[in-house]
């Protein structure tokens, strides 16, 4: 898959089919990942696409999407338990089927608020653009993370906090074209909160699913591995708080046991790990209790 997309030029650009494909391929590749640790199941939709999200829903209808988003959300995957787990460091995925998150989804974009994980309160920044789809929010727990926005217009993706100095990173691959923000400011307020003006950083669709496949398969992203971070999807630039292996020692059982090929044996990394952290853990509790 190439990481090479034309500049942000405006309408056009996004294709329905071509999105799909792009999100379920990198889904798929990180339920892979995640089998060593997580058994969140990457659920498909139907050819017609997810029933309960049919357009005459009342539910539906307050999320505000126009008809393009809302045939995008009808289409896409969704990961059985969506809060279980991240599918960019420090980004869990939205579920639009999961039926309590999309009435709470529903209520809060009615309402005018900011759609995001935070149950702090907001300023009332006024609806997201109809065209802007959530795919995913700042994890729970988690400070520095990002939420994940999917412009069904000019076919972009919109990846930001409300930190300046946390700028979204996907592996070095620099935002799409000179100007990539839209003519009507539709994503100025996306990033706003908490009295500070946040910053996103823009790519077009192609360009951001493949970069973020490629840091997975090339291990730039792993997923978490101990007890504490399973879940979790890891930068090589920095160590997981829970972490008892080092990243390079992380990297080296995932090879040698076949990923990303069509040996992957995720079991073979759990025995792995068992194998060498059980002992240590032992010890340590052997160690408190011997105090």
């Amino acid at each position: 898959m190439t990481t090479e997309q034309p500049f942000n030029t405006g309408a056009g650009l996004y294709s329905h089919d071509e999105t799909v494909a792009a999100i379920t391929s990198y889904y798929e590749f990180v339920s892979r990942a995640h089998a060593i640790s997580v058994g969140s199941k990457l659920l498909h939709p139907p050819p017609e696409g997810w029933p309960q999200l049919t357009a005459d829903c009342d539910v539906v209808a307050c999320l505000g999407l126009n008809d393009e988003a809302l045939h995008l959300i009808r289409h896409i995957p969704y990961f059985e338990f969506s809060d279980s787990l991240h599918i960019l460091p420090d980004v869990q995925p939205k579920s639009y089927i999961d039926d309590q998150r999309l009435m709470a989804a529903a209520r809060q974009r009615s309402s005018g608020e900011p759609e995001r994980a935070s149950n702090s309160e907001e300023e009332d920044l006024g609806r997201p653009p109809p065209h802007l789809v959530l795919l995913g929010h700042v994890a729970e727990g988690r400070e520095y993370g990002h939420d994940a926005w999917l412009d069904t217009k000019l076919g972009n993706v919109v990846m930001g906090n409300y930190h300046r100095q946390a700028r979204p990173d996907i592996g070095g691959i620099p935002e799409d074209g000179n100007d990539p923000n839209p003519d009507d400011h539709s994503y100025d307020n996306l990033f706003r909160a908490y009295g500070s003006g946040g910053e996103g950083c823009v790519w077009r669709i192609g360009t951001f699913f493949a970069a973020c496949e490629r840091n997975l398969r090339e291990l730039v992203w792993m997923p978490g591995m101990d007890e504490g971070d399973g879940g979790w999807i890891l930068a090589d630039e920095g160590e997981s708080p829970y972490a008892m292996l080092d990243y390079e020692h992380r990297k080296r059982i995932m090879r040698d046991n076949g990923w990303p090929g069509d040996g992957w044996n995720p079991d073979g990394v759990v025995e792995e790990l068992d194998r060498l952290l059980i002992p240590t853990e032992k010890a340590e509790d052997e160690a408190k209790g011997g105090q």
